[in-house]
C-alpha cells in the first residue's frame, strides 16, 4: 500500500511539474510576445521622434530666415541705438506704436500716400522694423492694399520722424 501511495504521489508530481512546465512556457511565449510589440512601439515611436526633430529643425530655420530683416536680431543697427538709452535698447514696439497710433477711424493715416475709396480709410494694418533706418508696412481701406517702406530717425529727444521712401498700391482683388 506505501508503494502505491508513492506510485500516485510519483505520479502526481510528475503531472504537476508537465502541468507547470506548459503553464510556464505558454506564459513565457505571451511575455515574449507583448517584449516584441513593446520593442516594435518604441521603435516606430524613436522613427517619430526623428522625424519632429528633423520638421523642428527646419521650422527653426526657417524662422531664422524669416527674422533675418528684423532689428532685434541686427545687433550693427540695435548698436546704433546705444546713446539712446532705450530700456531693452530695441526700440521695436515703440515704432511700432507710433505708427499705428497714426491710424484713424476718421481720416487716412498721413504715413500712407493714398487715400482711401468708398468712405474708407487707409491704415497701416502691419509694420516690421527691418533696421535702424527702414520699416517695410502694409496698409489697406478695406478694398485696396498696397505696401511701403518708411526711413525713420530719432531726434535727441527721442521724438520719431518718418520719411516715404517707396510705395506699392495692388490692384483691387474681385474675388
Amino acid at each position: 500500500m506505501t508503494k502505491r501511495i508513492l506510485l500516485y504521489s510519483l505520479i502526481f508530481l510528475v503531472l504537476l511539474a508537465i502541468y507547470q512546465y506548459v503553464s510556464m512556457n505558454k506564459m513565457y511565449e505571451k511575455q515574449n510576445a507583448k517584449i516584441e510589440e513593446l520593442r516594435e512601439q518604441t521603435t516606430t515611436l524613436q522613427q517619430s521622434i526623428e522625424a519632429y526633430k528633423d520638421t523642428t529643425n527646419v521650422l527653426i530655420n526657417e524662422n531664422l530666415d524669416l527674422s533675418y530683416f528684423a532689428l532685434k536680431h541686427n545687433g550693427e543697427a540695435l548698436a546704433y541705438f546705444d546713446e539712446y538709452n532705450f530700456e531693452n535698447g530695441d526700440p521695436t514696439q515703440l515704432i511700432v506704436d507710433a505708427i499705428y497710433d497714426k491710424n484713424s477711424a476718421t481720416a487716412n493715416n498721413p504715413l500712407v500716400p493714398f487715400d482711401g475709396t468708398s468712405g474708407n480709410f487707409m491704415s497701416v494694418d502691419k509694420v516690421k522694423v527691418i533696421n535702424h533706418k527702414w520699416v517695410l508696412c502694409s496698409f489697406t481701406d478695406g478694398d485696396y492694399w498696397g505696401e511701403m517702406i518708411l526711413r525713420y530717425e530719432f531726434d535727441n529727444t527721442k521724438n520719431l520722424r518718418f520719411e516715404l521712401v517707396t510705395e506699392v498700391l495692388y490692384a483691387k482683388y474681385e474675388g
